[in-house]
């Protein structure tokens, strides 16, 4: 709740410093490692998650598309595709995102593959480096999935999956 507060006050006093009209292109990652074990058995691996957007803005707002690739370590691939809105206040901006197309695939266990769909929001900054077209952006993502078959097969229950993370990215607008 502290950091809602703080974006909030920031929206209000920071002053317009990138407003960008027209399409942009933007990639951003999320890398982290992680290692869960007991009695000597468990999970250990890296994640990198990338993501890019294409983005059409306007004035405050903007519409495009965005592909997440997520590499969960050696045995897990999650990818996820969709269109999202943008809502902008020089420098901060809102996405929200929905997946149509979500998936996983597996090599280490019985499960080939999940598929489904998701939804992400981003809440983010973005700054021009030396006034010109390129731009470096900044945002924590909260992203649910939900998966609805398994293997071709529809579950009786769909399995949701929440992360939230950070993203570091560049981008251009032309």
């Amino acid at each position: 709740m502290r950091y809602a507060v703080i974006l909030l006050l920031a929206f209000l006093v920071a002053p317009p410093t990138y407003a960008m009209d027209g399409f942009s292109v933007a990639a951003g990652m999320m890398a982290l490692t992680n290692s869960s074990k007991q009695g000597g058995q468990g999970s250990a691996g890296s994640t990198i998650l990338t993501e890019t957007d294409v983005t059409y803005h306007m004035d405050w707002w903007g519409a495009g598309l965005y592909v997440q690739y997520d590499k969960q370590g050696a045995n897990e691939t999650d990818f996820a595709a969709g269109p999202q809105l943008e809502l902008t206040y020089d420098p901060f901006y809102m996405e929200l995102g929905y997946a149509v197309m979500m998936k996983r695939a597996f090599t280490d266990r019985a499960i080939a593959e999940q598929t489904g769909n998701g939804m992400t929001v981003a809440l983010g900054a973005r700054f021009s480096l030396d006034g010109g077209p390129a731009f470096l952006q900044f945002s924590y993502n909260y992203r649910q999935e939900s998966v609805i078959k398994q293997d071709g097969k529809a579950l009786d229950e769909r399995i949701t999956q929440i992360d939230g993370y950070p993203l570091f990215g560049l981008g251009v607008s032309f």
